[in-house]
């Protein structure tokens, strides 16, 4: 699940802006290797204008990888799941995600320049938004659910990222994105 969210949002940004999250360039992990193959082969990128990846859940890993970056940058955050299962064992499986498009804006930085970097951000942000909504609706999200109708946008405001930015709120939901139902038919 964690890596088809890698695949699905790495479209989005510059290559080379993925491609620097792999600082290693080789591991024992196997999936290492054919992430690494996935992204010397994606296509242009959707939005361009989106330099760099930075995908994670750890704060001090996200703070390190953006530390090293300078310009625009998506900000994928998986988050939490939660399950329900109804009286006839349907299982459906929620997923909480952030989405987020920043800009690194230097410490002297006016107000203006911060405006700027706003508006940039949330029209990017816009765009990106419009890619998952058309994707879900065309069922083509690879981890097979479904974006929920109901979003939230909220500013993305981080001194420690020296960052300004939006951050997309969403739920995806998926039907037994686990695979548990299989384990009541045996």
């Amino acid at each position: 699940m964690i890596l088809r969210l890698f695949e699905y949002f790495a479209r989005y940004p510059k290559k080379e802006g993925v491609l620097s999250m792999f600082i290693n360039g080789e591991s024992p992990y196997t999936e290492y290797a054919e992430l690494l193959g996935y992204v010397k082969k994606m296509p242009a990128p959707l939005l361009p204008d989106i330099e760099n990846f930075v995908f994670g859940q750890s704060y001090d890993d996200v703070k390190k990888r953006v530390e090293c970056i300078t310009g625009s940058y998506l900000f994928v955050d998986f988050g939490e799941f939660s399950s329900t299962r109804d009286l006839r064992n349907s299982i459906s499986d929620v997923q909480k995600l952030a989405v987020t498009v920043a800009l690194k804006v230097p410490d002297n930085a006016d107000i203006m320049e911060v405006c700027i970097a706003s508006n940039k951000t949330l029209s990017l942000l816009a765009a990106c938004r419009k890619i998952i909504i058309e994707d879900s609706e065309n069922n083509r999200l690879p981890w097979g659910g479904k974006v929920a109708h109901q979003h939230d946008i909220i500013p993305f405001v981080a001194p420690e990222f020296k960052s300004i930015g939006w951050t997309l709120m969403l739920t995806s939901d998926t039907p037994d994105v686990f695979d548990v139902k299989s384990s009541f038919i045996q």
